[in-house]
């Protein structure tokens, strides 16, 4: 039997959403110090932790830092990155994962001498932009979750067991595996859920594993474990006096337990990479896609834990990400007018805020914080840019006037109506209204584009499959609230119509049991564009599955042999996926308690929907209101079902919001011309 080279990685983040900064000196001393006493004692140990977390660290312990250093100075311990805070790349702008992973190696430089060549991708959430931006940074290695990224893409087992390659746009990076479930029984163990036998029984089934994928003579390595090192003597959100319990001793001899077993050995992560590299086979280092058309941004663990995590759950993070898109907004603006110092220091307190964990089980404690530093952030850059527009505007001089360019006026739209539906006519666009349910899209046509309708209203016997026997509406809203109650805007109502000289507009209030919408539709005359604006006035809305902009595609726009989707998932360019023979159920609850599987990132806002031949784009602002795309889509008969849902509200154990007020949301739908393109 092959040697099977064990590698170990802890994850360190003082910024948990559930551990207060009273805590913190005793978490370091019960939690992480025993991490570096492993390695004094010739336990080789990968410690990954972000700039803030280690900057923190410095301020209560210095000489945990001077340990750290000396320890991966002398090759008994690594240093894994990951950026100035642990945000979720996928999710955010590229703007602000370039600023994050810049920002953490100067202060890694700072504080260990030099900046580390091995990432772990945060949260294990990734998506294909993410390794251009790795690269940039000067990151050699990227450490990710083999059981999501392995689910849909079917690799060859045996690709488990060794290093394999990730492509960007620009190059290739290595990919190391991280292993949920190996993590899973790893703790298990050490928390006494299971015994030391069927522990080891769990890696002696990965020793027969790795001996058939090391038949060529290569030789295999497993990820021992690659999660937080908090979960060991410390409870996050629970008892944090709780060192008692022994279980970095348990740890110490488990280690122990394999430096006795002269069938593995214990190895740093980079060196068990390198080794590879220097003598791989066939099943090593092979270029291999993590994302697919199901999960776009595959995650770590069950699917319980799913990127609407950060996006739509939690403590209202809907609000915290608008706040941050609102920001960042402003942090632009500036950028050409103020010192690279100041635009600095905003860009990282900016990246700070960005930051998971304000986004799930956040404490009150945690909750103030942020609301005071982007409270502060937004007073600083709005008086900055009041401050500029004050100059530019004393720089014209009193008698300067700017000149305002007066709209074209169109001709009157072809309107026509009855009880059951309004009809709306304007140059490159044509749409249906349902007066019955709630001004939802029968159909919308963008003659420019094709003569057949995109979005609209798929009727109650237009699938001969039974499990679509129900109408499936566009532009609508539903709630569906913990109890199983849903709340929608499928009623009568009696539309307001004004037909200006640019645009026609169409709206409706809906009273609903938690509260009132106001709807309105812009049908553009001087550009094929529909917009849609959601005005909500809620009553007290507790925590619950919120979706709004809700379309249903018509089979017979697109083809089904080239169908596709993209999204900008956290990088400069969209990433787009093919549907045809997938099964993509990003809207289905995971269970009575988690409503949501999966998301897009949708960075920049927008979706695109489209196939050789056409294209349609559905955008928002995300600093008017926050909202994550869930995709569905199958085939069925000769058919394929295909929707895009708009989330500002998930459920899943982090869930804990309540909305009271006034919300606004607004998204436009437009075709991609060959012209744009």
């Amino acid at each position: 039997m092959p040697i099977l080279k064990l590698y170990t990685l802890f994850h360190l983040n003082l910024a948990f959403s559930s551990i207060a900064r009273d805590d913190y000196a005793r978490l370091i001393r019960d939690a992480y110090t025993p991490i570096l006493d492993l390695a004094e004692r010739g336990t080789p140990v990968g410690v990954e932790a972000t700039a803030c977390t280690l900057s923190e660290i410095k301020r209560i312990d210095e000489g945990f830092i001077e340990r750290l250093s000396s320890l991966c100075n002398d090759g008994r311990a690594e240093f894994i990155g990951s950026g100035l805070s642990q945000l979720i790349m996928p999710l955010a702008p590229v703007e602000v994962n370039r600023w994050n992973l810049a920002a953490a190696n100067k202060y890694y430089r700072e504080f260990l001498g030099t900046t580390p060549k091995t990432a772990l991708v945060n949260e294990q959430t990734f998506s294909g932009a993410l390794v251009d931006l790795y690269l940039e940074a000067g990151y050699e290695t990227l450490v990710m979750d083999w059981n999501n990224s392995a689910r849909y893409n079917s690799y060859p087992k045996e690709y488990l067991y060794y290093p394999q390659r990730s492509a960007g746009r620009t190059g290739e990076i290595n990919l190391l595996w991280s292993h949920s479930i190996a993590f899973q029984k790893f703790q298990r163990y050490i928390h006494g859920i299971i015994t030391l036998d069927e522990y080891l029984e769990f890696i002696e089934s990965q020793k027969g594993a790795a001996e058939l994928a090391a038949s060529d003579g290569s030789v295999p390595g497993f990820p021992l474990y690659g999660n937080d090192a908090e979960v060991f003597d410390f409870r996050p959100g629970g008892d944090a006096r709780t060192s008692s319990l022994g279980e970095w001793d348990k740890i110490a001899d488990l280690y122990e337990i394999f430096k006795r077993d002269e069938s593995v050995e214990l190895v740093l992560p980079s060196e068990f990479v390198n080794s590879v590299i220097s003598s791989p086979g066939p099943s090593a280092l092979n270029t291999v896609r993590l994302t697919s058309p199901e999960t776009p941004l595959p995650c770590k663990k069950q699917n319980k834990y799913n990127p609407t995590r950060w996006a739509v759950t939690g403590r209202d993070s809907v609000h915290v990400n608008t706040q941050c898109y609102k920001a960042l907004g402003n942090i632009l603006k500036l950028e050409a007018s103020i010192s690279d110092e100041a635009a600095e220091a905003l860009r990282e307190k900016l990246c700070l805020l960005w930051g998971s964990d304000f986004r799930t089980n956040t404490t009150d404690e945690k909750l103030r914080e942020f609301q005071n530093s982007m409270g502060w952030l937004m007073v600083e850059t709005e008086r900055l840019l009041a401050s500029n527009v004050s100059s530019r505007e004393g720089n014209a001089g009193a008698g300067s006037t700017g000149a305002v360019a007066n709209g074209k006026d169109f001709a009157k739209a072809k309107i026509e109506t009855d009880k059951k539906i309004l009809s709306v006519e304007c140059p490159g666009i044509r749409a249906e209204f349902l007066l019955t349910k709630g001004l939802s899209i029968k159909s919308l046509t963008f003659p420019e584009l094709t003569d057949k309708p995109v979005i609209g209203t798929l009727p109650h016997g237009y699938f001969d499959d039974i499990h679509l026997g129900a109408d499936f509406f566009s532009g609508h809203f539903i709630n569906v609230q913990r109890d199983g109650r849903k709340v929608t805007d499928l009623s009568t109502v009696e539309p307001g119509i004004h037909d200006g000289p640019e645009s026609v507009t169409i709206s409706a209030a809906i009273p609903m049991e938690t509260g009132n919408l106001l709807k309105t539709f812009t049908l553009h005359k001087g550009k094929p564009r529909l917009e849609i604006n959601y005005r909500l006035k809620l009553d007290g809305l507790a925590a619950s599955s919120l979706r709004l902009a809700i379309l249903s595609f018509f089979p017979t726009a697109f083809n089904k042999e080239s169908l596709w989707y993209e999204s900008v998932n956290g990088g400069d360019e969209p990433e787009r996926f093919y549907l045809l023979g997938k099964s993509v159920k990003h809207d289905e609850a995971v269970s009575s308690t988690v409503s949501a599987s999966s998301c897009l990132g949708a960075t920049d806002g927008s979706v695109v929907i489209g196939d050789d031949d056409i294209a349609v784009r559905i955008s928002s602002d995300r600093s008017e209101l926050f909202s994550a795309p869930l995709l569905h889509y199958f085939e069925t008969d000769d058919k394929y079902f295909l929707r895009l849902s708009h989330s500002i509200g998930e459920v899943d154990d982090t869930a804990f919001w309540v909305w009271r007020g006034i919300n606004t949301i607004g998204f436009t739908i437009e075709p991609v011309l060959k012209s744009d393109k």
